[in-house]
């Protein structure tokens, strides 16, 4: 038996960040149902995606139609865990934001991984680990000393978001465990 047995989450993330703390959780034996837009995860051609993504099954929705909305609430039934990756916001207008999902299934720990948090002037932009690392001063510890800024040379904002991710989960599984309710996480990458 693996730790995360039973344990169900529905990954609506992409890019790094999201998917790998997904896949941590999936490795201590999670049941992980990625879940894509018509025409797959846009990250599909990256070299990196069958690492990021691995140790899940995949299902396409659409959760701009009704239909694909009401699919989707159907495996919020049964879920334990949502992680979704989209710009502030996002969720809500699709219908599927914390409080939507917590009135559906209270027990639901659900997981929000943008790249700058709700508040922050760019929260309606996208965030890329580069574009964190230089908003975040982190650049100015790498290259040459009287050089200009380089982009450590791991994305560090990505993998540092996906392992805080996977944690907060892990946290928010335990308090679920001991009080029945499910709880919102927000790990923006620039935070």
């Amino acid at each position: 038996m693996s730790a995360l047995d039973g344990i169900r989450i529905l990954d609506l993330s992409w890019g790094i960040a999201g998917p790998l703390g997904v896949m941590l959780l999936a490795e201590q034996g999670a049941d992980v149902i990625k879940v894509e837009p018509p025409g797959g995860d846009p990250f599909r051609a990256y070299s990196g995606y069958a690492v990021w993504n691995r140790s899940r099954r995949s299902v396409t929705i659409d959760l701009k139609s009704a239909a694909g909305r009401e699919a989707f609430a159907r495996l919020i039934d049964d879920a334990d865990v949502l992680v979704e990756t989209f710009r502030p916001g996002v969720t809500e207008r699709l219908g599927i934001g914390y409080e939507a999902m917590h009135a559906r299934n209270p027990r639901l720990v659900y997981a929000s991984c943008p790249g700058y948090p709700e508040g922050h002037h760019l929260a309606d932009r996208p965030g890329y680990d580069a574009l964190i690392q230089g908003m975040g001063g982190v650049m100015s510890l790498t290259g040459e000393p009287e050089g200009l800024p380089q982009k450590v040379g791991i994305p560090i904002a990505d993998l540092l978001a996906g392992l805080y991710g996977c944690i907060g989960i892990l946290a928010a599984l335990r308090h679920r465990d001991a009080t029945g309710q499910g709880q919102q996480i927000d790990i923006g990458m620039l935070d």
